[in-house]
């Protein structure tokens, strides 16, 4: 049964809907990330799936909780990509292999997916998710490559819809 649009939510003090997999981008050095930036992806049932250091490392948070995660004042902005059925496709991708992530760490191997960091899971996401057609850095990588994936690479590759703060939220 699909969703009517009443039950879609909007992202906090804007009238931009929530879509799955969307990607959510922080500009500055967040408390759930060890370098400037920060990236998770908004699944299918609205949780944001995203790697950060704290806790078990891979998390899947409803929206207050993952604002949480963030400086207060800090900006997020929401991505999304151009084919809507490789974004659901990741979306998908990311709530079934998130409680995969054992470790905050950076490694290279993009097709490690218990060694984790967030911009690497979100590439993941639209790599494994569109069957290695999406390559969110734009340099035509693939699982064999040895490279690190930064937030500021899928910034730049995906549409930018909106911009919310984390005052904004509802307490």
């Amino acid at each position: 049964m699909k969703e009517s649009n009443d039950s879609i939510p909007n992202y906090p003090g804007t009238s931009i809907r929530m879509i799955p997999g969307d990607v959510l981008y922080s500009h500055k050095t967040a408390l759930s990330s060890l370098v400037v930036g920060h990236s998770g992806i908004v699944g299918e049932d609205f949780y944001i799936y995203h790697v950060n250091k704290w806790g078990k490392k891979g998390h899947a948070d409803r929206m207050p909780i993952y604002l949480s995660r963030h400086k207060s004042g800090e900006k997020l902005t929401v991505l999304r990509a151009s084919h809507s059925n490789h974004a659901i496709n990741a979306a998908k991708w990311a709530k079934q292999n998130i409680e995969s992530v054992e470790s905050y760490y950076y490694t290279r191997d993009l097709n490690d997916l218990t060694k984790n960091y967030c911009s690497k899971f979100v590439w993941q996401a639209f790599y494994f998710g569109s069957e290695g057609k999406v390559d969110l850095t734009g340099h035509r990588l693939h699982v064999a490559s040895k490279y690190y994936i930064m937030p500021a690479q899928i910034y730049h590759n995906l549409e930018k819809i909106g911009v919310f703060d984390y005052d904004i939220r509802v307490k």
